[in-house]
């Protein structure tokens, strides 16, 4: 609403009236219509922003609502499911057009709303099998009015790619909760648990039922990277529990610092806006300052560790062979 400064006109419906009022008086939409057939009758475009199982059920509520020659798209998490839908339900003269704007938060609802929530990213664009080019630009045109980056997938691409990284996070989440709040000792717990928790636990205060949605369209790519995770994690268990000498402690000590080069590399070209792909031949992949601090931060602290060790080691080692009091 507010990107369109008034070039176009916004109906918004929630089954929730009190939702729909609210919107109407922050400014979120022109007007919020009681009857859902109100919202859509005319509509040129009909976004459809709710958990997953919730736009197949909107989808054949709209079906003999819609005008034809309407542009249908969505903000759904998942694609694959929703593209099918739309090919079942909407009818002909109806293009459907699949959007994933890669944006959001943990929060819900109305007084959450973020006029700035899409500046800067990405917003996935699948065309429906049936989509006219001019329905396929308006989504093109919606997403650059928001300051988006339309980015065009299949279904099955972006199910797979958001499972890594969007749809694995909130399990991952949701775990950690699990794991630690069921502790008899929670209670004593959470008095030492700070920032460093609450960041990492921030989505299993997402939506549960658009949380659920996703996973019932989604399961078998998100199974896939939990797989890989759980591989991961017993990895780094092996690692923890060998970490006792000097070749288990610099093995532990070579895991932590590859990922702490992957996150550094991708979180550079992340707040700079750059694709991986992007960077121009014969320009260095990072700022060189990276790679005086990727030395100086992780190599020389390493080896101070390991230095460490191998004292305490000797230390342990001449304690053991020292002749015992009679």
């Amino acid at each position: 609403k507010k990107a369109a400064a008034g070039k176009v006109e916004i109906h918004g419906y929630d089954k929730d009236m009190r939702v729909g009022k609210r919107a109407a008086k922050i400014g979120a939409v022109d007007k919020a219509p009681y009857k859902l057939y109100d919202v859509v009758k005319d509509a040129n475009m009909v976004i459809l922003a709710m958990p997953a199982l919730a736009i197949r059920d909107m989808m054949e509520t709209i079906a003999d609502m819609i005008s034809p020659g309407c542009v249908v798209t969505d903000t759904g998490s998942t694609k694959g499911a929703i593209m099918s839908w739309a090919e079942e339900y909407l009818p002909k003269g109806v293009s459907f057009v699949g959007g994933h704007p890669m944006a959001g938060k943990e929060l819900s609802g109305i007084d959450a709303a973020d006029a700035a929530l899409f500046q800067g990213t990405r917003y996935v664009i699948i065309p429906g099998a049936n989509a006219r080019k001019e329905a396929t630009e308006s989504v093109i045109d919606l997403a650059e009015l928001l300051e988006a980056k339309p980015y065009f997938l299949d279904a099955s691409e972006h199910d797979s790619y958001v499972a890594a990284v969007s749809h694995l996070p909130i399990i991952m989440s949701s775990a950690l909760i699990a794991a630690t709040t069921t502790s008899p000792s929670w209670r004593e717990i959470s008095k030492l648990a700070s920032t460093g928790f609450r960041d990492v636990s921030r989505l299993a205060s997402g939506d549960p039922v658009m949380n659920l949605d996703i996973c019932i369209t989604n399961g078998e790519s998100i199974v896939h990277w939990i797989d890989q995770a759980i591989g991961e994690l017993r990895s780094y268990r092996d690692m923890v529990a060998g970490a006792v000498d000097e070749t288990g402690a610099r093995k532990m000590g070579e895991a932590f610092t590859n990922v702490w080069d992957a996150r550094e590399r991708w979180l550079l070209r992340f707040e700079a806006g750059e694709d991986m792909d992007d960077n121009p031949t014969g320009q260095p992949e990072l700022p060189s300052m990276r790679d005086e601090m990727m030395d100086l931060f992780v190599g020389s602290r390493m080896r101070e560790r390991y230095q460490q060790i191998m004292s305490l080691q000797q230390d342990k080692d001449s304690r053991n062979r020292r002749p015992k009091d009679r």
